[in-house]
């Protein structure tokens, strides 16, 4: 039987700069620090400011290294459709995607193939329309950890999740954020 600080899990967030992937970060590894978890983190960034790519690496349990090697991370959240498609390869088999996109089923015929036969489960969510309708397009990654947490498989309780968000944003910024999270996990207001 594990004991709480036993958490398995690897997780992989991917987007472009400015959609708030290491605020996304954050908020996990915030609230994996709270209950006492181990986590261990490492991004890459290098022209984010200039809308590259991001990609976080999050480990919270016994792990000795950051890096999530690939097909390995039990969960990836991509903030953005060709991010996903980017790093899908991290997934392992079995695994859980979260992609913010409007068209709910954007992957081409190849990499279908591919979910199927690795028992992939996908899940896209309209982060952007959703955050936009809020009168908060910035607040698209907090829709889609709404949206993530709304599925079974991650060890985090979504007041916690909530609850976190409302410490570490900045008061201006904290009830638009409650409010995309909200949404994403489907809760009415």
């Amino acid at each position: 039987m594990k004991r709480r600080n036993e958490v398995d899990l690897k997780l992989i967030l991917s987007g472009v700069g400015g959609q708030g992937v290491l605020f996304a970060t954050s908020v996990f590894s915030e609230t994996a620090l709270a209950l006492g978890y181990d986590v261990l983190g490492s991004e890459t960034h290098g022209m984010s400011q200039r809308g590259g790519s991001v990609i976080s690496h999050l480990k919270i349990g016994p792990y000795e290294s950051p890096l999530v090697r690939q097909g390995t991370a039990d969960v990836l959240l991509a903030f953005d459709e060709q991010e996903a498609y980017r790093t899908l390869s991290f997934l392992r088999r079995g695994g859980v995607c979260f992609v913010n996109s409007a068209r709910g089923d954007f992957w081409d015929g190849g990499v279908k193939g591919y979910l199927i036969k690795n028992r992939i489960q996908t899940h896209s969510c309209p982060g952007d329309d959703v955050a936009l309708s809020l009168g908060s397009p910035r607040s698209a990654n907090l829709v889609l950890i709404g949206r993530a947490l709304a599925e079974p498989g991650l060890p985090f309780e979504p007041d916690q999740i909530r609850e976190t968000i409302g410490r570490i944003t900045p008061s201006r910024f904290r009830e638009p954020n409650l409010r995309a999270f909200d949404a994403g996990l489907g809760r009415e207001q």
